[in-house]
């Protein structure tokens, strides 16, 4: 098992035993707050942390693995880079055309 499965195994044991209601709308509810703290602070690596926190087990209690997840963003990569892109808008958000 992999660094990244033992890490989202961690916060799955403890997620589950703590907050075991949770579901993933909920989780992905708090991360747009959480998000919301990174923007505010940048800097704040800790916020960051929370963010991938509730990623990860959201993606897990959705029945995602981290290989499962690594697949996925492999094969996001090919067409992201397959596609073509526009100019950023007033926010810097760059969005695919093709």
């Amino acid at each position: 098992m992999d660094n990244w499965q033992k890490v989202q195994d961690d916060i799955g044991e403890f997620t589950d035993k703590t907050f075991g209601h949770s579901t993933v709308e909920s989780k992905m509810t708090h991360l747009r707050e959480e998000l919301d703290e990174v923007i505010a602070d940048p800097q704040d690596e800790l916020e960051w942390a929370d963010c991938m926190i509730l990623l990860l087990d959201a993606a897990r209690r959705q029945g995602f693995s981290m290989d499962d997840l690594q697949q996925a963003i492999n094969k996001k990569m090919t067409i992201n880079r397959a596609r073509k892109w526009g100019n950023a808008d007033e926010n810097g958000v760059v969005k695919h055309i093709a």
